[in-house]
């Protein structure tokens, strides 16, 4: 029967199936464009939190993406206002890394590999794009 009872009730269920596909939506769509963290907030899959001031994020490069997926490395990537290409180091050394290569310096510009056992099991690079550094982490 069309009672204002059931024209509720109709109209309460239409709207939760609404929000429910729009939450699946929004958590289908955090996925991908956050494919690259395992744990949203934390550097390198749980080291320490991320330091105030930077946010992460995932490189868009498709090749990268595909990597990812095949489980064949791992990747993040932080960006912060201005240029601190070492703004990540002390915290890693504090993590037990230390640098097993060369550091490559340019102008707008840093790498190092890092690691707490030969061979090198991370790679760090900041570059600035911009006003901002964007540091990239990645590794197996």
């Amino acid at each position: 029967m069309n009672t204002p009872a059931n024209r509720v009730l109709s109209a309460a269920l239409g709207l939760s199936v609404v929000a429910l596909g729009a939450y699946f939506f929004g958590v289908k769509q955090r996925r991908q464009v956050m494919y690259c963290l395992e744990q949203p907030g934390l550097v390198w899959n749980g080291l320490f939190p991320v330091p105030a001031g930077m946010t992460q994020e995932c490189p868009q490069s498709a090749s990268y993406r595909q990597e990812v997926r095949e489980g064949l490395t791992r990747v993040e990537q932080y960006r912060l206002t201005g240029w601190q290409p070492l703004a990540l180091m002390e915290p890693l050394k504090r993590a037990g890394y230390v640098l097993l290569e060369d550091e490559l310096r340019g102008r707008n510009n840093y790498s190092v590999f890092l690691g707490r056992s030969v061979p090198a099991e991370l790679f760090y690079t900041a570059v600035q794009e911009g006003k901002d550094t964007v540091i990239t982490l990645s590794g197996k």
